[in-house]
């Protein structure tokens, strides 16, 4: 259940334009420091490179991550082709889904 719900708030976060995607992006979000909230969700069908690389990232910037799904259930979910790592721009979006997986 809770799965759902955190795809349901992607697609949300999708029609508003508030996702991060693609390596240059991705690695721009993790260090911005003006956005308090942030998250990374990475799909748990991901390249071993990509999910090392990231979680590196997130490690050394304190930003939380989830390896959440797979790549085709976060695609249909934000209406992409191929996703593998999302960020999300909207802190109200980011606190919902920490607080549903913690």
């Amino acid at each position: 259940m809770t799965e759902k719900k955190v795809l349901t708030l992607l697609g949300f976060a999708s029609k508003a334009k508030k996702l991060v995607y693609g390596k240059d992006n991705i690695r721009e979000y993790i260090k911005d420091f003006k956005q308090k909230h942030k998250v990374i969700i990475i799909a748990s069908d991901a390249g071993e490179r990509v999910k090392r690389d990231v979680k590196i990232r997130c490690e050394i910037s304190r930003v939380p991550y989830i390896e959440f799904s797979k790549k085709d259930e976060l695609s249909k979910a934000t209406g992409m082709l191929n996703v593998s790592v999302l960020g999300i721009k909207d802190e109200n979006i980011v606190k919902s889904i920490i607080d549903l997986i913690t």
